[in-house]
Parts: C-alpha cells; structure tokens; sequence
C-alpha cells in the first residue's frame, strides 16, 4: 500500500490542481507532505522497532494508514488534504521503516537475494498498480475515491498480518527525540526552501535555507553526541555502504522524476485522458516486477557489481532517449521508453539492496531497513522539487494550471520534461560508477570468506592444541604424584 499511495496520486495531480484552483507548486505538496512525514519518521520507528518490536510497529502503521486513507477522501480543501497526507505518511513511515528488517529475520544469508527481489517486486507492483487505479478510478468516479482503494486492503493486510506475525519481546526504548526533530525540521526546511526557489521568492528561499543549514549542523552534532541515535553516522565510515546508499539515491531520484514530470507530459501535450495516462505509467513498474527477482538470483550467484552497473547503464540509455519525445509523439513512444527504464531499475534495485542488507551485522537489520527507506524516500521528496524546478524554468506556473496546451506552450512543457530526463541521465552515470566503488563481486566475497574461514581454523588448532596439552600435563603430574 505504501508504494502504491506513492504513486496513485500522480496522475490525478494535474485534476486535483484544475479542481481546487491552485498551481503546480501548491499542488506538489499533496505528494511532498506525504513523502517528508514518512522520511522524517522512518529513522525514528526503524530504532523504535528494534526495542519495542518491529511487528507491532508495523500492525499500528496499518491501522494509522486506513483512518487517513478515509481522512484524504473526506478533504474539504487543498489544504486539508495536503495535512491527512502528512498524518498518513507517519503512518506509511511505521510500515516501511520495518519491513525490510521482517524480511532479513525471514530469509537466510543464501537466500537474501532473491527475497530481497519479490520485495522489489512488491513494490514495483505498487509503484505498477498505483497510476492504473488512480487513473481508472479517478477517470470513473472522481480523485476522491483513489483513496478508498486502501480501506479493503488494509483492512485484510492486518487480519493476515496479526495472524502471522509472531511478536518479538520488548526492550526499554531508548529514544533519541532531539535527533528527530532536527531531521525533519531540516528536511522540511529544504523542501521548502526548494519550493520557494520554484516560486521565485528568492529572499524568502534564502532565509530558509540558512535555516536548513543550522538545523542540519545542529543534526549532524546531536547524532555524533548521543549514545542510541536515530542515524548512526558511523555507519557512513563503511566506503561500500556510502557508496550504495547514495548510488540508490540517485536511482530513486531518476525513477520519481519521471514519475511526477510525465504524467503533466501525457495529459496536457498529448491530451491523454487519466486512464490512458496511468496504464502508460505501468511499463516501468511491470517490467521491474519481471525482472527483479531475475537480477535478485544472479546477485546470489554472481555477486552484486556487475547487475548493478548494467542497471545504471541502462536507465541512462534509456532516460536519453527520452529526449527524442516531442508535441508529436504518441502514448507508444513513451511507454516503450518507460519500458526501458524499468528494465534499468530491476537490474540496479535488487543486487544493491542485497548489498546494503549484507554489510551489518543483524542486529543493526532495523537501522539498516530504515536506511534503506530513508534513501528511497529522500530521493522521492527532492524528485519533486527536482522535477518541478525544472519545468517552472521552461514555463510559466500559470500555465500548467490550464487543462491543455498546444503550440508553443505544448513545445515548452516539452523541453521542460527534456531538462527533467537529461539530469536523470546524469544522475544514472552517477549509478554505474558508484557500482564499482560500493559493491562486491561473488569472487572478492569468496576469496574474503575463506580468508576469514581460515583464520578461524588456525584459531581452532591452536585451541585445541592447548587444551590437549594442558590435558597431557595433568595427566603426567598425576603419573609423577603416584
């Protein structure tokens, strides 16, 4: 459901922005008050699960997650939607920060790869089913009842969930409230800060974002200080687990850019109506639920570099040709493109998750976890405010508003959509070289194991050694005592 709710908006965003009367900048709130609410409380609940357990975390989010499915349809305003947005990310945050972690505990070392793929899967069938629902239903029965697609669903998710679930014993929560603070007031300073700039006001944006840099410093030093904090920095220390966090940064930033940009494209260039846009919007996600596992098996058998690499290869490529998308194109040309992309992402996705879950101990599998969604969410949050920066600087804010464009202004969204794929193109370079740096082959992982393999058989000898003679020693001081 959470990448699902990720997703089913976006195609209704340029309905939602014609129905209250507001523009793009006010519009994109309704996805980034969601996104920041879940990324400044993922952190929080992935530590807050490790003592408290990380199932009943994961059963309260579902039922937060339906109370504010049914507040989001009821919203009387722009306004009041953007806040129930914010309230059913805090409750997306309970749900994603453990899941990963739920997944570690289920599946042995051997095996992580291919979980970690139907994971992927999972949430590429969200990512999948998200812009089909929201565009059919919305098509059919208005925006508002997208939302209601989650009561059936989770309502059934918790019946399964509290039966399957065994729970974990608990643990005094050792809480680090000054650290989560500052993480989300720095992280919604950004945001708006981002959003200030899309708007021009300059002097506002620059206040705001001295603001974001105090609060971060102020971050940074609480998280150094503190004995159990939200982040452990130290973890960054490790030059493979910087390197795929952030190469899965980038490729979360490529995957939402488009996802936000691309549906404004379809709908107001090619005058797709909601429906068509959303089955449009499912090549990527169907392709990655096709191919993640596939890559998932070939981490497990072949290591993690070379699937990964070939990944950001592809979604170069393929965000590239993109840039050939013009007034004239058609509903086919960007679904192949999209098509492309997905292949990209499933081949990157899941060896690099592997990666990630693979470098600590599990003990830290719930920091991990959060990390990991923390790295996903973030790139979604600056996606938008990418995305939409982007497009202001091609055209004007007013004119996204109206319902169609044609002629020049079809020609400008256009370009705008052009700078939006370049720069994910960029970023997809980013990915193919941070894949040497922070990921390992099978054949290093080998050499390393049995180069520790053989450390604890020396270890072992030496033990036994000593024990023995520490036995003959008795014995002959026995002997000589008779």
């Amino acid at each position: 459901m959470v990448p699902i709710n990720a997703s089913i908006i976006n195609v209704s965003l340029p309905t939602i922005s014609t129905y209250f009367g507001v523009g793009l900048s006010t519009t994109q709130w309704v996805l980034t008050s969601y996104l920041i609410t879940l990324l400044g409380f993922v952190l929080f609940f992935s530590r807050f699960g490790d003592f408290y357990g990380q199932e009943r975390v994961y059963l309260a989010g579902l039922v937060g997650f339906v109370i504010t499915s049914l507040l989001c349809s009821l919203s009387p305003s722009i306004e009041w939607l953007i806040l129930f947005r914010g309230l059913q990310g805090i409750s997306a945050a309970m749900m994603i920060s453990v899941s990963m972690a739920l997944v570690r505990r289920s599946f042995p070392a051997h095996y992580l790869g291919r979980a970690l793929g139907i994971y992927a899967v999972a949430i590429a069938a969200g990512l999948a089913l998200g812009p089909a629902i929201g565009g059919i239903i919305s098509g059919f029965l208005g925006w508002r009842s997208i939302f209601l697609v989650n009561l059936p669903v989770g309502i059934l998710d918790f019946i399964f969930c509290y039966m399957i679930l065994k729970r974990s014993q608990k643990t005094r929560v050792k809480w680090d409230i000054p650290g989560t603070v500052l993480q989300f007031v720095c992280l919604f300073l950004t945001v708006y800060t981002l959003n200030m700039v899309e708007e021009a006001s300059y002097t506002t944006a620059l206040l705001t974002g001295i603001m974001a840099l105090i609060t971060f410093g102020l971050f940074i030093y609480q998280e150094l200080r503190t004995e159990n904090p939200v982040l452990n920095l130290k973890l960054f220390k490790n030059r493979k687990f910087s390197a795929f966090s952030l190469s899965l940064h980038f490729n979360y930033l490529c995957m939402y850019m488009i996802f936000f940009a691309a549906p404004f494209y379809l709908q107001k260039v090619l005058h797709l109506d909601q429906a068509t846009t959303g089955l449009v919007l499912t090549a990527s996600p169907m392709i990655m639920m096709t191919v993640s596992p596939l890559s998932g098996m070939m981490a497990d058998k072949f290591g993690s570099r070379f699937p990964a690499f070939l990944g950001g290869v592809v979604s170069g490529v393929a965000l590239l040709s993109m840039t050939q998308l013009t007034v004239d194109s058609n509903a086919g040309d960007v679904f192949i493109r999209l098509a492309l992309l997905g292949l990209g992402a499933a081949l990157f996705q899941s060896p690099t998750n592997k990666a990630l879950m693979s470098q600590l101990p599990s003990e830290k599998a719930g920091m991990a976890s959060g990390i990991l969604a923390t790295t996903r969410n973030l790139g979604m949050v600056f996606a938008v405010c990418y995305a939409g920066l982007l497009l202001h600087s091609t055209i004007p804010p007013e004119l996204i508003e109206a319902s169609a464009l044609y002629g020049a202004d079809a020609a400008d969204l256009t370009s705008g959509l052009h700078l939006v794929v370049i720069f994910g193109a960029i970023l997809s370079i980013g990915m193919a070289l941070l894949s040497f740096a922070g990921l390992e082959n099978k054949k290093e992982s080998i050499i390393e194991y049995e180069k520790v393999a053989v450390e604890k058989t020396i270890h072992m000898e030496q033990k036994m050694v000593k024990t023995i003679s520490s036995v003959l020693m008795v014995m002959v001081n026995n002997y000589h005592s008779k």
